[in-house]
Parts: structure tokens; sequence; C-alpha cells
């Protein structure tokens, strides 16, 4: 019976010993990503070095779908099981899909409930914000560039904090050129100015604008301004409704006009007809003064000299 005991202590004795089982390990990589395998061991101070450049990570892409990641020992103790197995490599991931954010003021809108307006002011000081909406995506092409310049952020973190950063300068200084008249003026170019220069700044770290612009009206810091542009846009409306009416009241005058003058010729055509055929019809003698207009008469207008040559002889 001790014989037997003893051998059951042996057997867990040896089996403590024992290290864990080295479990072989995978990481999955869906279609919308791009992963990175980079070597944690047998680090130099050349290749560490390398890890600032993009060209190392572009080296380190890799196209399959499902990475092995190598595991190596640990020792942590005079024990032979004393440690634990620790990968050799990481595998990092790039999220390429698309995100969108909306950079509003209303609670009901936009991609946070607080306020994400845009503050500016225009050279005049007057301050107002602006919304802006916006969609970027990491080409599979650029994943190395962006992982480069953002590591440890997902695009979401980089377009709420990096893109909105920029694009907030790029309008401070554009709008900070133009008094209010010409901020209302140039907002669409300013806007294409910041979309130009927001694009190209962003693509060159791997992030592709897919679309940028304002989302809604400005809205100013002042509530009097606004009132008071929208009462100026009222008179403006009210101004322009009246001169329609001027215009309208003068074109049917011209046309109440020209009616009345098309129906007197009209009736002096009738009447020189009428009269012409009554000539011709030996009905009526010649009327030697009627006068249709200045210096034209009846007889000049048909020849009714030669009618009237003809009826004497």
């Amino acid at each position: 019976m001790k014989t037997i005991s003893f051998a059951i202590l042996a057997i867990a004795s040896l089996s403590a010993c024992r290290r864990p089982y080295q479990e072989e390990k995978y990481v999955d990589i869906n279609p919308n990503e791009t992963a990175f395998v980079i070597p944690l061991e047998q680090g130099t101070q050349q290749n560490q070095k390398q890890l600032k450049s993009v060209d190392y990570l572009e080296q380190r892409k890799v196209a399959t779908k499902r990475i092995y990641t190598p595991t190596m020992w640990h020792q942590t103790g005079r024990g032979d099981n004393d440690g634990e197995w620790i990968p050799s490599v990481v595998v990092i991931k790039v999220d390429r899909s698309p995100v969108t954010r909306e950079w509003t003021g209303a609670t009901n809108t936009g991609t946070s409930s607080n306020n994400q307006q845009i503050n500016v002011e225009s050279s005049n000081s007057i301050g107002f914000t602006v919304g802006i909406t916006c969609t970027a995506s990491i080409p599979e092409e650029d994943a190395a560039k962006f992982l480069y310049w953002y590591s440890g952020k997902t695009l979401e973190n980089a377009v709420d904090a990096n893109v909105r950063s920029f694009v907030q300068d790029v309008l401070t200084r554009e709008f900070g050129q133009r008094d209010l008249t010409a901020c209302q003026r140039d907002r669409k170019a300013v806007f294409d100015i910041m979309k130009e220069k927001t694009t190209e700044f962003f693509a060159a770290r791997g992030i592709r604008i897919d679309n940028i612009g304002a989302a809604g009206e400005f809205t100013y810091t002042e509530p009097a301004i606004q009132t008071a542009i929208n009462s100026q846009f009222i008179a403006e409306k009210k101004n322009d409704a009246a001169k329609n009416e001027v215009m309208a009241a003068e074109q049917y005058a011209k046309a109440a006009e020209a009616i009345k003058s098309q129906k007197n010729l009209d009736a002096q055509v009738n009447l020189t007809n009428a009269l012409a055929e009554a000539i011709k019809d030996g009905k009526l003698t010649w009327p030697q003064t009627l006068v249709l207009s200045p210096g034209m008469s009846l007889m000049d207008l048909y020849g009714a000299k030669n009618l009237n040559s003809s009826s004497n002889k």
C-alpha cells in the first residue's frame, strides 16, 4: 500500500514539473481588415529604427486571413515548469471600414448628442459656428501609412481628433480673413478650400476623405445678430415683392396699350377695306377729303384714282 502511495506521489511530482501545454494560437483577419505581423524577439538597434518607417510596416503586411502566432517559453523560476508561453510576434490589425461623422450642435442630430459644431470668427469679430459632415476610410494600399501615423488609434479616433482639429484650423483661418458679409458670400469657396486641404493632408497619412462639407447653416454666437439677419432678409423679400408688383403693373399697362393700339389699327384697316369694296362696287363716290393717316387717302392707298378715271370715261 505504501508502495502504491509512493508511486502516486512520484507521478504527481513529475507532472508538477512538466511545462504547460504549448497551445497553437491563431488570429483571424476579416475582409475589412489589414494585418501586420511584427516580431517581438531578436530585436536589434537596426530593426528598432526600422519600426519607425512605413517601408518596414509594408514588409510586415500579410494577405492571409488566418495567421499563426508562434510562442516561446519564458522561464520565471528554477524549476522546469516555472514560466509561461508567450507570443514571439504581435499581430496588429487595421480596420479599413468607412466611418461617418457629423459634428453638429443640436442634441438630436450628429454623431454625438454634445455640441460638436466648429467655432469660428469673422475678421470683424462676429462669432458663429458651422456644422460639418465627414466620411473617411483607409485604402488597403495605405494601411501601413495609417498604422505609422496613428498607431494605437482606430479610424474613428483619428477622424474625431485629428481630422476635426485640422478642419477647425482651416476654417478658422479662412473665415478669419473675411468680414461677416464676405463670410456669408464666400461660404462655398471657404468649404471648397477646406475640403481640398483636408483631403490632400490626410491622403499622405493613409486616410482617404471620401466626403466632407457643411452640415446646416451658420449659427451665430449672439442671437441678436441672427434676428437682425432675419429681419433684413424679410425686408429684402418684401422689397422684391413690391418691385415685382410694380413690374407686373407696368407690363400690364404696356400690354393694355398694345391691345388698344392693335384694336384701333384693326378697326382702321377694316374701315379702309370696307370703303374700298364699296368704291369698287360703285356704291360710294370718292371721299376726296377722307384721310386715313397724314398724307395718305383712300385713293392713294388703293389706286382709286385709276378707278375714278375709268368711271368718268
